[in-house]
């Protein structure tokens, strides 16, 4: 029946169908009865859990787990375990997961040392892929799985392998084993490779031993290889025997063992004698090899014997060396590549010269196969017809990179000669405008230069340098375009009709970054009439006339984005109506523009489908009583997707809502200023699907349910301070699939909001990192968290408590609900409060109506048991002699208005006081012996001042004094100050009459009960109080 109510509660949602189907599948595999325990169905699961055709996938990634979890289900296939905090694998993490193929480990407690059991592996018989990447290993692990064919063991500190390491591993087809030992993760020495280490593993395809400085190839090296890495390593001596016997070898990377030092953008230490030296047979036997690399080994010369075998090489990567004589003059050993498809020989430069020209030699003619080559970096002033003359007869020839080369003059036709070429790529040179008188020459033969920069795309090199040119050189939607000319970051700051002829059929044309700041008038891209992509960002243009852009009918995605410069200037035309000119335009980024002033009020585009506007100052263009842009997109009436974050904006006017394009299908709003949104403008946009408001400052969505359009299913309010959600939130989100909340301030989500489902279509909500409340209050939200069927991510994680204290971070789906809906305890705690209400009304009615009567009776009552007898008249003049520090004038006002009033006036309690009842012209001693004798106590006003006076400790010795003579104990203590807090006569005083030492309160409401204790104190003789203990010591008179 439990299983039957599920089943019925879940047929509105894929999701549960998907759980059925895992529910089935761990009930078709089961060993025991505790697999079936179905932990991972329940919402404290801290784990996504995933299926398809043959895996079941667990993804407990970057969870903050400290523990592997309880509760994965035995037919789960894929655990992801990795960026956690866990500690140490134990031998029952994974006992009942026999089933699992991949485990990864990755960076399982965040790069600090994990402690893994012997046989933690033991049960995982069918595991293929182990990744242990970032775990600190000083060693392999002795208890890996027989079955393991995949073992990744980066960046750990293994830094010695022997034949023990992989024994018994013979199923092991990969072996990941970099960065063990180099500068970013440094040991100081070098990893050993002792020999015969792999050859336990008779199986081994790929093996990956880069960075680890490593000086030597290993000994031994398992003949089924198919793909070897040493690279970044310090091996300097390639022998004739190192790959003797791989001749199922495919990749060999060897790059990075004596590398070139100038200019390098990390620790970088050359090699003693230079160059790598590589024996000339090195590669005799490597038959079936495809890819070599060899860049950055500070080659300065290429052995033609090297490649002699390697008939099959595809692709030959050669950057970082100093081979610009090789690939200049005799260039031998291209005769031996005819399969070659990519070529990369960038960044060898010659040091301190600036040739006018390189001439490739006449060998490359002979890469018949050649698809790609990059050339950056080799750095000459000149493209003449001879320096790509062997090239022309290279019909695959489809990439030609020759970027970083400081390149003044190009000599464009040129590339007429190579129309098989897609993409040219001359980006970061020194190219001038056309036309132009000649560019500056630098003079003839070679100029000493010492300063070039080796730094493509002017990006930073990544952290661990690989010798390979970054091949992404163009964004995608350009590529597919057709020909592709890349000219960024040259020197073209203005642009002729002459300037492109020549280059051929150019679909796509890149001039960002070339400090453009010319207004374009509708002739300087004539010469490219099937342009179909423009890309000028990061220039100066200047949009000062209506027919700039007129020749280019055909474009379809322009880039004017950080073009900021003259939308800053005060007083300039900034004219948007080149749109006009534009009518297969369908994408225009304008970001990063700093818009905010224009000279057109209306953009007119019939095309355009995509705008974006990011980063701009809308803000300021949308005033609440400036309607001049309010119509600013109107007129763009295909446009669907329009992104107006970054713009500044406090408020959108309503007047512009309704001017909006109508055909909206994404339109983002994030990152402004926006403290509250018209939803109801929002039924005009009939095709809205994807609406993103985040990172504004919404603090509630008030009227958001009713206005919610049936086509919109993706809303993101993430990073607002919305605090309250209306009743019924959730019923009222129409088609709404995706909502993010997360990053709010939400504290409770009361029940009202979030009651029945059976209205709402919504599939994922995002409720991460807002301060909730984890008290009984939450209980009906706690409840319905527990039993929805809506995906709410990372729930058992990330959506925890902010108070109370002790709960905060903690998740809020572990809240023990049934410390506020147990019934048992309920029905205790409502008879007790009951109880005590009925107590306390009874109490309080009877005080007030015999309140006297009951006092009196009391008090006579208690009196009696106490054993108070009634005082016989004394011959003392005062009931009381208050001493205190009368050089204190807060003191003696306290003493004059306060105490005086409530003892004497109040009390009908006689006082004796100083400045009031002493006979003037009498000594001090004569007035405290006569007052302390004549009157029945004597109270001590005590304060920081006073308990150090003379006359304080006089007036205690007269006092005890007479206790001594009398056997009367007349002391009473009034603490105005925490004084004497370890006197050891404060102690024993108030073991021996604790009642005697009274403490002025430190709160208002008190203060009415302290005088009441202080009449009874003083008019009862101090022997009644004191402690029974003790009271046997004295006798009465």
């Amino acid at each position: 029946m439990v299983v039957r109510h599920k089943f019925n509660m879940c047929t509105k949602t894929t999701k549960c169908w998907i759980h059925m189907l895992l529910f089935c599948l761990c009930c078709h595999y089961e060993v025991q009865h505790a697999a079936c325990n179905l932990v991972w169905w329940s919402p404290q699961f801290p784990c996504d859990v995933k299926s398809n055709d043959s895996d079941v996938i667990f993804d407990c990634r970057g969870r903050h787990l400290d523990l592997v979890p309880h509760g994965i289900a035995s037919n789960a296939t894929w655990l992801d375990l990795s960026e956690n905090l866990i500690k140490n694998i134990s031998i029952d993490s994974f006992s009942q997961l026999s089933n699992l193929t991949t485990l990864d480990l990755s960076w399982a407690n965040k790069n600090n040392a994990m402690k893994i059991e012997p046989k933690a592996f033991q049960n995982l018989t069918k595991l293929n892929h182990l990744k242990l990447t970032g775990n600190r290993l000083n060693e392999i692990p002795r208890n890996i799985p027989v079955s393991v064919k995949i073992l990744e063991l980066n960046i750990n500190h293994i830094v010695l392998l022997d034949n023990r390491s992989f024994a018994g591993l013979v199923n092991l087809t990969e072996v990941w084993m970099s960065k063990n030992c180099y500068t970013g993760n440094p040991c100081n020495k070098s990893v050993i490779i002792m020999e015969g280490s792999f050859a336990v593993i008779p199986k081994l395809k790929v093996l990956d031993l880069s960075f680890n400085n490593l000086t030597q190839v290993p000994k031994g090296l398992p003949k089924s290889l198919t793909m070897l890495k040493l690279g970044s390593n310090k091996i300097e001596h390639i022998s004739e025997v190192d790959f003797f016997g791989l001749q199922h070898l495919k990749i060999l990377k060897i790059q990075g063992n004596c590398p070139r030092c100038q200019n390098a953008p990390y620790p970088c230490v050359p090699c003693p004698n230079s160059s790598i030296d590589i024996h000339p047979n090195a590669f005799g036997h490597l038959t079936k090899l495809q890819v070599l690399h060899l860049g950055g080994n500070s080659l300065d010369h290429l052995n033609p014997s090297w490649f002699q075998k390697l008939k099959k090489l595809k692709e030959l990567y050669l950057s970082f060396n100093f081979l610009l004589k090789a690939i200049t003059e005799e260039a031998t050993f291209l005769n031996y590549l005819p399969k070659l498809e990519k070529l990369d020989l960038s960044f060898n430069f010659a040091l301190k010269i600036y040739p006018v020209t390189v001439n490739l030699s006449q060998e490359f003619s002979k890469l018949r196969s050649l698809r790609t080559l990059h050339l950056q970096g080799l750095v000459f002033q000149n493209i003449e017809q001879r320096t790509f003359k062997p090239l022309y007869e290279l019909k695959n020839l489809s990439a030609l990179n020759l970027g970083t080369n400081f390149i003044i003059h190009s000599d464009a036709t040129i590339f007429s000669r190579l129309p098989h070429l897609k993409m040219i790529y001359l980006a970061e040179n020194r190219l001038y405008p056309i036309p132009e008188k000649s560019p500056p020459q630098p003079g003839n033969g070679y100029i000493q230069r010492s300063d070039f920069s080796t730094a493509p795309l002017l990006k930073p090199y990544p952290k661990d340098f690989a010798y390979e040119i970054s091949h992404s050189l163009i964004k995608q939607e350009c590529f597919d375009s057709g020909r592709v000319l890349i000219l960024s970051s040259n020197n073209l700051f203005f642009i002729s009709p002459k300037q492109f002829e020549g280059y051929g059929n150019i679909a796509c044309l890149n001039l960002s970054g070339n400090g453009f700041s010319a207004a374009p008038n509708g002739t300087e891209f004539s010469s490219l009439p099937n342009l179909t992509y423009l890309d000028l960002s990061n220039n100066k243009i200047d949009l000062a006339y209506d027919n700039a852009f007129k020749e280019l009918k055909k474009l379809q995605v322009l880039d004017l984005s950080y073009n900021s410069h003259y939308f800053k200037a005060y007083g300039v035309t900034n004219n948007l109506n080149f749109l006009k000119n534009l009518p297969n335009l369908r994408v225009l980024n304008m970001s990063h523009n700093s818009i905010s002033t224009l000279s057109t009020k209306q953009m007119h585009s019939r095309s355009l489908a995509e705008l974006q506007f990011t980063n701009n100052n809308l803000g300021n263009l949308w005033k609440d009583r400036d309607g001049s842009y309010k119509m600013l997109f109107t007129n763009l009436i295909n446009l669907t997707i329009l992104d107006i974050s970054h713009n500044s904006i406090a408020k959108i006017p309503d007047n512009v809502y309704g001017h909006l394009p109508r055909n909206l299908t994404l339109l983002r709003i994030s990152h402004n200023s926006l403290t509250n949104f018209n939803w109801g403008q929002l039924k005009g946009f009939h095709q809205l699907q994807i609406l993103d408001l985040s990172f504004n400052k919404l603090s509630n969505v008030t009227g958001m349910n009713s206005n919610i359009i049936h086509t919109l299913t993706f809303l993101d309010l993430s990073h607002n301070t919305i605090f309250h959600l209306d009743n019924g939130f959730i019923n009222g989100l129409g088609s709404l699939k995706t909502l993010s909340l997360s990053s709010n301030k939400l504290t409770i989500i009361d029940q009202s909001t979030n009651a029945s489902q059976s209205n709402s279509h919504i599939q994922t909500l995002f409720l991460q990192k807002n301060p909730f409340e984890c008290t009984c209050v939450s209980v009906e939200f706690i409840i319905w968290l527990q039993n929805c069927s809506i995906k709410i991510p990372r729930l058992a994680t990330d959506v925890t408590c902010n108070t109370p204290a002790n709960k905060k971070r903690q998740p809020l789906i572990t809240f023990d609900i049934n410390q506020c809906v147990n019934d048992s305890k309920a029905f205790m705690g409502y008879t007790l409060t009951t109880s005590f209400i009925i107590i306390f009304m009874f109490v309080t009615t009877v005080a007030h109506l015999f309140y006297w009567d009951a006092s009196y009776l009391i008090h006579y009552t208690k009196a009696k048991l106490k054993g108070y007898k009634s005082l016989k008249p004394l011959d003392n003049i005062h009931n009381v002699f208050v001493t205190y520090d009368t050089g204190d004038p807060h003191v003696s006002e306290w003493v004059m208005k306060n105490l005086r009033v409530k003892l004497e006036e109040e009390g009908g309690l006689p006082l004796c006081l100083e400045e009031r009842d002493w006979s003037p012209g009498i000594p001090l001693v004569d007035n405290l012996t006569q007052s302390i004798r004549y009157s029945r106590k004597t109270l001590f006003v005590l304060t920081e001042g006073y308990v150090k006076t003379g006359v304080f400790k006089l007036a205690m010795y007269l006092a005890h004094q007479r206790l001594l003579d009398e056997n009367v104990d007349v002391i009473v203590l009034l603490m105005l100050d925490p004084v004497l807090q370890h006197s050891h006569f404060l102690r024993l005083r108030r073991r021996l009459c604790g009642k005697s030492v009274v403490e002025w309160p430190r709160t208002a409401a008190a203060q009415r009960w302290f005088w009441q204790n202080l009449r009874n104190v003083v008019r009862v003789d101090n022997q009644v109080m004191y402690n029974k203990t003790y009271s046997k010591y004295f006798t009465s008179k």
